[in-house]
């Protein structure tokens, strides 16, 4: 079973299921923390989507618009993202205003050839270190955006663990990619690669609600177009931007093809916190080393 329509009440939710139950799809009213839910066989995700819209168009005054995979919306920014913005300012205003803040960026940027010589921690500290206020700026309102739309559609544990994993492997692969002693700082592989997931997870939905081609490639699109206009700048390190970028979609297309249902609190928890434990962790052995 496939589960579409999220964020209803009984009301809409024994509607939607009457509906599908005339057009011949069997259903599963359920219900999750935030309202309730209907629940598809998986072969008939699209009828289903169709049989709504149908209706819809019919009868536009008697339901609510809610496309199917309403749990995905990339317009919903949840509060997990202005807080991690916080603290990545807060990370910075402490490097900056140290004894030494140079050589923090020495002992935890990502240096490529030091990464190949075994200090692969490098590519998670990199993450929370900023080269100067504009970058640190743009960095907070790109996790607080992108970041906040992909907690909001895979719960902020999920979320910010596939974000994370976005910048450590973008900043691993550009490592490779450059083998020299390239230096680079900075959130935005990780900005990146949030909006990879959320393009990746556009288009699957696009092409699961029968939008088609089109709109599969229209999201993909916008992405690069994001990725062009805003990763390219002056100072930008573009191999990271497109390889956190790279891993977002893969991951977003892996995510939108192969859940069903969203993980719950418990497994939400257990992401947020190896996401921590692995960012901690990564300066521990910085620090020791």
């Amino acid at each position: 079973m496939v589960s579409i329509y999220f964020h209803l009440n009984r009301e809409q939710a024994e509607l939607y299921s009457l509906i599908l139950s005339s057009a011949g799809i069997g259903s599963h009213v359920a219900a999750s923390d935030d309202g309730f839910f209907i629940e598809v066989p998986k072969s008939y995700v699209d009828k289903a989507a169709d049989a709504i819209r149908l209706y819809e168009a019919e009868n536009p005054a008697s339901i609510e618009e809610k496309p199917v995979g309403d749990h995905r919306r990339l317009t919903s920014t949840q509060f997990s993202g202005v807080a991690v913005a916080i603290l990545l300012l807060a990370v910075h205003i402490a490097v900056v205003t140290s004894a030494a803040p140079k050589d923090y960026i020495d002992v935890f940027g990502a240096e490529s050839l030091l990464i190949l010589r075994g200090e692969v921690y490098r590519c998670a500290t990199a993450l929370v270190l900023h080269a100067d206020a504009a970058h640190i700026a743009g960095n907070m309102v790109g996790l607080a955006i992108f970041g906040g739309a992909v907690s909001s559609i895979m719960g902020a544990g999920l979320g910010w663990l596939m974000i994370l994993a976005c910048g450590v492997l973008g900043n691993w692969v550009n490592a490779f990619v450059y083998e020299t002693s390239h230096l680079s700082v900075g959130a935005s592989t990780s900005v990146f690669g949030a909006v990879g997931i959320l393009c990746a997870i556009q288009a699957v939905m696009a092409k699961r609600t029968g939008k088609g081609w089109k709109q599969m490639g229209l999201a993909l699109a916008g992405g690069f177009g994001l990725l062009a206009f805003l990763g390219t700048g002056p100072g930008s390190d573009l191999g990271a931007h497109l390889f956190g970028f790279t891993v977002g979609l893969i991951m977003g297309s892996a995510f939108g093809l192969g859940v069903e249902r969203l993980p719950g609190k418990k497994i939400q928890w257990m992401c947020g916190t190896f996401a921590i434990f692995t960012l901690f962790s990564s300066w521990i052995v910085g620090i020791t080393s």
